[in-house]
């Protein structure tokens, strides 16, 4: 009798398997990373920058589409018109209503609020983005005395307000 193996054997056994298998294992396993990577960019990318589906969506620039944004969540609200990231946001009834949009009557009573009342307006923004954990980074006191605030730093607090709400 001959002892070798056959040869339909040697190609079936484990760590034997045919070219055509390994091929569409080595493809899958591509596509599989392809996937992967392209989706770990896009979350890593909209974490770091929260305005980047935002502009993709409203184009132009991120300020831009922010500000656009803005416009759309306050579109229908009283006393407010807001064309830029600093002298729009001075009274603080831009972002009494843009937190309104989200949060209603029980935490920010928009129709009680006067423009000429800008520290209670910004009291009462802060304190209503603070209950939901969105951190005050602009301070009162240079928001009431700036007729036109650093618009930076509008522009940053109100992105981590969208961020909150919309990522």
């Amino acid at each position: 009798r001959n002892n070798r193996p056959s040869p339909i054997a040697a190609e079936s056994g484990p760590g034997n398997i045919p070219d055509e298998q390994r091929a569409l294992a080595s493809l899958q396993q591509k596509a599989i990373e392809t996937f992967v990577r392209r989706n770990s960019h896009t979350d890593i990318s909209e974490r770091k920058d929260p305005l980047n589906a935002l502009q993709v969506k409203n184009g132009g620039s991120k300020r831009n589409a922010l500000l656009k944004w803005c416009q759309q969540k306050t579109l229908g609200y009283s006393n407010i018109d807001i064309t830029n990231f600093s002298s729009s946001w001075n009274d603080g009834m831009a972002l009494c209503a843009l937190l309104h949009s989200y949060l209603g009557d029980s935490r920010v009573h928009y129709a009680s609020l006067s423009p000429h009342d800008k520290r209670t307006n910004f009291s009462v923004a802060f304190a209503a983005a603070e209950s939901v954990g969105i951190p005050t980074t602009l301070n009162i006191q240079d928001m009431i005395q700036q007729e036109r605030p650093d618009w930076q730093q509008v522009m940053a607090y109100v992105t981590s307000i969208y961020k909150h709400f919309e990522t």
